[in-house]
């Protein structure tokens, strides 16, 4: 991640790094460059340097979420994916995605609760548990949409007001235009920054990122990368914010706690988890978890939702 008054460009095939008086070189060996702060240059010639690496630079906003992209130019040449996503919106396989995105969220909602309960000794929060994982369950018979969202939503309710007491917050999810408390504004921030990655990952394959099966079509919103990011949410962002305490400063996460935040998602990233029998960082599980979407809509393999026990 850049920081304000940071200078990228390149020296001898290598990135610079200048701040001040302050100058290193690191290698062109990195997948991304996150700009999550004004008052960063980029050179041209950093930006060559990353379209011939395969490197992304992601300009975020002070929210978190993602203004733009520059990705090295790519074809996506398998029109058989896209043809078959579209399809899928309107037949069984979108139903049966829609189920495991929905799934694998409330079982990683579960999974979380029930370890932090234990850990804290909480006996009064395993009700919420069982409610959630009867919810989940319930969700295998859904036969349409709406269904899954229902099912969905109470699991939820029954999460964040069992997550509320051991967190600041009042146990109700508060998004930007809701005048979110501090705990909310760092879901909000983190979830943001994940959404990034995921999208990042559908972008990666020749799936549409707009086309989706749990959240419905919008021009303006990436439905699938939201449909593949509600199996993320709780393994990175809410295992990673219980850490922070943040700090706001006129109405805003502080670049502070936005530095913490990002901190804790990388090493959420970085943790190893075992998942199909492949013990892999998290972040390389969002991308498999992309290319198993695409393998599924050409019926070369079943999908499955991931899932931290």
């Amino acid at each position: 991640m850049a920081d304000y008054g940071v200078f990228l460009g390149v020296k001898d095939g290598l990135i610079r790094v200048r701040k001040g008086e302050e100058n290193r070189t690191l290698s062109a060996d990195v997948k991304r460059i996150v700009l999550a702060t004004g008052g960063i240059a980029v050179s041209t010639s950093l930006l060559r340097l990353a379209a011939e690496n395969g490197i992304e630079v992601v300009v975020l906003d002070s929210s978190g979420r993602i203004s733009g992209k520059f990705s090295p130019l790519s074809r996506k040449g398998n029109v058989a994916v896209r043809r078959e996503q579209y399809k899928a919106q309107s037949d069984e396989r979108g139903l049966r995605l829609a189920r495991c995105f929905a799934r694998g969220k409330m079982l990683n909602q579960y999974y979380l609760l029930k370890s932090v309960a234990r850990n804290r000794e909480r006996g009064d929060v395993f009700e919420a548990c069982r409610e959630i994982k009867r919810r989940a369950d319930r969700v295998l018979d859904c036969r349409s949409r709406d269904e899954i969202i229902y099912e969905e939503a109470r699991a939820a309710e029954a999460y964040w007001k069992a997550l509320s007491k051991f967190c600041e917050f009042d146990g109700r999810r508060r998004k930007r235009h809701e005048d979110p408390d501090p705990f909310n504004m760092m879901l909000n921030y983190g979830y943001s920054v994940l959404m990034t990655l995921v999208f990042d990952a559908i972008d990666s394959t020749n799936l549409d990122p707009f086309a989706g099966f749990l959240h419905g079509d919008n021009p303006r919103h990436p439905a699938l990368a939201a449909d593949l990011m509600e199996e993320f949410r709780q393994p990175v962002v809410d295992r990673a914010i219980m850490k922070i305490k943040p700090e706001v400063k006129d109405g805003r996460l502080s670049i502070k706690t936005r530095k913490e935040i990002l901190l804790e998602i990388h090493k959420r990233l970085e943790t190893q988890v075992t998942f199909k029998n492949r013990k892999l960082p998290i972040e390389y599980h969002i991308h498999l978890q992309a290319r198993r979407i695409e393998r599924f809509l050409l019926g070369e393999e079943t999908y499955k939702p991931f899932v931290v026990r």
